[in-house]
């Protein structure tokens, strides 16, 4: 199968989560927040091209070194970069992470909400500009979401052994 399929095919799967995920909303959680204002916004992936995506399977592009990029990598840069209004080859993204989140607020707690106290699996991305850290946090395989006032996830099994 190639780049431009994988893709497509993960992308139409983002899609088809997110429109599930957009029909349990309640009204005002469709709001955009402003950068800053404590809110999270949550991500999508586009199916849009970018300019390594190319319908010539000769000319597929390399990934880098850590793999595939994870359309929920490029989302949550492309989101920083608008946030900061840099570019995208300002924004360097660190390892996307499987993490275990100690609740429901998916390490992204809001003062004043309750969460369920559960455990829950998820994902962490770490974005740098100029030295400074932006945390990226999501739930299962969903679009990753900026965390102003991110808490660390559960401790993994490897630190305990």
């Amino acid at each position: 199968m190639t780049t431009w399929a994988r893709r497509t095919s993960a992308l139409a799967a983002a899609a088809f989560l997110v429109a599930g995920l957009a029909a349990c909303q309640a009204p005002d959680e469709g709001r955009s927040p402003e950068p800053g204002d404590g809110d999270v916004t949550t991500l999508t992936p586009t199916d849009e091209p970018t300019e390594d995506m190319t319908d010539d399977e000769s000319a597929e592009p390399t990934d880098p070194p850590s793999g595939p990029a994870d359309p929920r990598v490029e989302a949550a840069v492309t989101d920083l970069a608008e946030r900061l209004e840099v570019t995208a080859e300002d924004v360097t993204a660190g390892p996307l992470e499987e993490v275990t989140w100690t609740d429901g607020s998916i390490g992204c707690p809001a003062e004043g909400q309750s969460y369920t106290q559960a455990l829950v699996p998820g994902a962490r991305l770490v974005l740098t500009v100029d030295g400074a850290e932006y945390a990226y946090h999501g739930e299962g395989e969903e679009p990753l979401f900026y965390c102003e006032t991110p808490i660390e996830p559960a401790a993994s099994d490897d630190a305990t052994a």
